[in-house]
């Protein structure tokens, strides 16, 4: 997932969805049979943020999330198997919720939009403490969906994260510029995440004379 300039859900029909789904559950499967591990919540959670990162971090709205700690807490928790590999009982009730959110928006094929929001939803697992830590909310993620893409025209928007790949550089550095002034940023309404234009992160990059090489 990206911002509103290049997102990669939104809802609408610009992918193969079913491909996309049949893609995360290879993965997933790949991740559980590395693991010796069943199909669980957390290992498709950690599996469909991998297949969306951009840089390493999983970026839509007001939501970034750094996937390489998550799957970090996934192979740091997971339960052995001793068996075949088979589907755990929380994936058959996260089954059943995701299945809800396709009828809640009207439609019968399962898109990553409703994956996302039916993570949101689940009570427990990595999910819920990655989501409960963040403070976003099903209404903030549902309204960004419906915002329209940005145009060409349009710049595009950070986060520090993004911005420190971008440049190369770590991600505090991007921190300490911002609280020093020297990269302006802002902050989305009623949360804590920070954005930065691009325009903004070409404001760091300076010219570099022949004699400086």
């Amino acid at each position: 997932m990206a911002g509103k300039e290049g997102r990669e859900i939104d809802g609408g029909g610009a992918f193969d969805f079913g491909q996309i789904l049949k893609d995360i559950q290879l993965d997933a499967a790949a991740d559980a049979d590395r693991l010796h591990a069943d199909f669980s919540v957390d290992i498709w959670f950690c599996a469909f943020l991998r297949r969306f990162a951009r840089f390493g971090y999983f970026t839509y709205g007001p939501i970034t999330i750094d996937v390489r700690l998550v799957a970090d807490v996934v192979e740091r928790t997971v339960v052995p198997r001793s068996g075949p590999r088979r589907y755990g009982d929380d994936w058959l009730r996260f089954s059943l919720l995701l299945a809800d959110e396709a009828r809640r928006g009207g439609q019968h094929a399962i898109d990553e939009l409703h994956l996302l929001l039916a993570f949101l939803r689940w009570p427990e697992g990595l999910p819920a403490r990655v989501f409960g830590e963040l403070g976003v909310s099903r209404e903030q993620v549902e309204a960004f969906s419906r915002t329209p893409p940005a145009t060409a025209g349009e710049e595009r928007l950070y986060s520090p994260e993004e911005a420190a790949a971008y440049l190369g550089v770590h991600v505090q550095t991007v921190r300490g510029w911002i609280r020093t002034g020297r990269l302006p940023a802002s902050r989305l309404a009623g949360q804590r995440a920070l954005r930065i234009s691009s325009s903004d992160l070409r404001s760091v990059l300076e010219p570099v004379l022949p004699g400086d090489v």
